[in-house]
């Protein structure tokens, strides 16, 4: 009995070793660097949501004119985010406030239009190019003010770039869907 569940132990080991395939590599998938700071943090999650499904995706640390001047191939494909500037207003304020403080609470709605390029990395040709549009609104807070009799301040939150962050982290899971999309497409 002990050398039959020994045999049978040692067969499934065998035949799940057999199941992998390590002749497979992953695409290697360069994201090319912007001018904007937004498109960094596109990138990042470009990056992040690319590799939790499984690709080699990599900061190219140059743009695309320094990789067309370069001419190096060092991944299969490259990502490039053209003219991603988002938008942030506030569509709707209220101000709650009191003798010695107040608050204001607003929507803010971010919107962001971006352009994303696929590149094939050995003849930099366009592979394809797609339209991306996200758009986020939520109530924060927008200001706070302290003061008394003879001082008062008001202090403007900072919470726009977050809201931006957010929307550019949805376009980038919307970039790496398309990316995936038109790889395995082809």
């Amino acid at each position: 009995m002990k050398r039959l569940l020994a045999t049978l132990c040692l067969t499934l080991t065998a035949t799940t070793a057999f199941a992998f395939d390590s002749t497979r590599r992953a695409e290697r998938i360069a994201v090319l660097r912007g001018p904007h700071e937004i498109q960094s943090a596109m990138a990042d999650a470009l990056r992040r949501e690319l590799r939790q499904r499984g690709y080699d995706a990599f900061d190219a640390e140059r743009t695309y004119e320094e990789v067309m001047d370069d001419g190096a191939v060092y991944a299969d494909y490259f990502v490039e985010f053209a003219s991603a500037q988002p938008s942030t207003y506030d569509s709707a304020v209220v101000g709650v406030g009191g003798r010695h403080a107040d608050v204001g609470i607003g929507r803010v709605t971010s919107s962001m239009h971006v352009e994303v390029r696929l590149y094939d990395a050995e003849t930099m040709e366009l592979i394809a190019s797609e339209n991306l549009a996200k758009k986020k609104s939520s109530w924060m807070p927008t200001s706070v003010g302290i003061g008394g009799g003879v001082f008062y301040a008001v202090i403007g939150l900072p919470f726009e770039r977050a809201q931006e962050r957010k929307v550019a982290r949805a376009a980038a899971r919307e970039a790496a869907a398309f990316v995936i999309g038109t790889i395995r497409g082809q």
